[in-house]
């Protein structure tokens, strides 16, 4: 089987009011909280990009991408980037994928992340649907769940209104939060009011993961808020308070407090893993496909985490049912999970690119589809309708 042409489609997803809250739009001039408004607050559409790759064969494996500040990926950018890769594998055995992933380690030293898995996710459903098994089957070392709960991601919003947005959530099967914090933008006490207002509302079992997105300044900032205002709180997390470069200030937070810190934009590239986990920076590492690269990387990754016994946790990549699908295809060969995994940023577009299967919500829980590939069939006419929005 051979690889014989790769579409690159841009789409212009419109958004939910659920999207407009998470990302704060409607705020008046010089109200932002946190310098990603810039890309998403008040937009008027999400740009992400689709892949549709052919085989000789006639199997058709799809995969998508989103412009995002992570992975420092424009939709334009996406689109050239995913042309330049998709060249050097055309007429090529998709099962090559790790040599694949060699060259376009030669081609750039860094980022592009996100086209890369754009073109990794359409690759492995290429070769689950030519094998007849979904793509959890195919990954390093299988999969251990394929039902799990869902995580919420909230956004910044009065202590009272967070708490109840975590009420009406549990009650729809949410077994874990992670706040969007403001961080020095407005103040890191302001951020503690609003975590004690969802502690006070969530049981102990559930686990509150506090994201300031690098902005609670320095290590110290956060090591003094967390003595002060959460002594003791077992269920509470903090994700990347600190810049993603500042890796000693990570490691003196973990240190200094009993609460678990996990490692997000710190975890660029393998070496970057190897080097937290052998020195034991972070209690928990992050883990989203389209900042690993796709899920031949992000493989890599988890399994070194896992194999320094320190937990992972699987967050949403901003995209449709197929994206989010393909996040429950990494979350299901996860060993070690320290949380359930963020799959439901499909409920903040109101676009359906996905005609029929996919990740299902049955009884509060996700349910992974054991169909071939990714499991979905894709909507194409929907796809065309997107792509011709500007």
């Amino acid at each position: 089987m051979k690889i014989t042409q790769v579409e690159v489609i841009p789409v212009w997803y419109e958004v939910t009011d659920a999207y407009n809250k998470l990302f704060g739009s409607g705020k008046k001039a010089g109200d932002s909280v946190h310098s990603r408004e810039g890309w998403f607050a008040d937009i008027d559409y999400k740009e992400n990009v689709f892949v549709k790759m052919h085989t000789d064969e006639g199997i058709v494996g799809w995969g998508e991408a989103t412009a995002h500040p992570v992975t420092s990926e424009t939709q334009a950018g996406l689109v050239s980037t995913i042309q330049l890769f998709a060249g050097m594998i055309i007429g090529r055995d998709p099962f090559e994928i790790g040599a694949f992933h060699a060259e376009w380690d030669h081609m750039f030293l860094q980022a592009n992340a996100g086209a890369r898995s754009a073109l990794d996710i359409a690759v492995h459903d290429i070769m689950g649907k030519a094998t007849g098994q979904p793509i959890y089957k195919l990954l390093a070392g299988g999969y251990f769940q394929t039902r799990f709960g869902l995580m919420g991601t909230m956004p910044r919003a009065e202590p009272e209104v967070m708490a109840e947005m975590c009420k009406e959530h549990m009650e729809r099967g949410y077994t874990c939060f992670e706040p969007k914090m403001t961080g020095h933008k407005e103040s890191l006490d302001a951020d503690a009011d609003r975590l004690e207002a969802i502690l006070d509302v969530v049981p102990q079992d559930c686990l509150i993961m506090a994201d300031p997105n690098q902005g609670w300044g320095t290590a110290q900032d956060t090591i003094e808020l967390m003595h002060r205002r959460f002594p003791t709180t077992p269920n509470l997390a903090i994700e990347q308070p600190v810049m993603y470069h500042d890796i000693v200030g990570l490691e003196q937070i973990t240190r200094a407090i009993p609460q678990k810190v996990i490692a997000d934009e710190a975890l660029q590239h393998l070496p970057s893993i190897i080097d937290i986990v052998s020195r034991r920076v972070a209690d928990m590492t992050s883990f989203k496909l389209g900042k690993c690269g796709g899920f031949y990387k992000a493989m890599q990754m988890i399994r070194v985490s896992e194999a320094a016994n320190i937990p992972v946790r699987i967050d949403w990549t901003q995209g449709s049912h197929l994206l989010d699908t393909a996040t429950g295809h990494l979350h299901a060969c996860v060993r070690l999970a320290a949380c359930d995994p963020g799959m439901d940023y499909q409920l903040r577009i109101k676009d359906k690119p996905v005609a029929e299967g996919g990740v299902k919500i049955e009884k509060n829980q996700f349910v992974m589809p054991d169909t071939p590939g990714l499991g979905l069939t894709v909507d194409e006419d929907v796809i065309k309708n997107l792509s011709q929005r500007k």
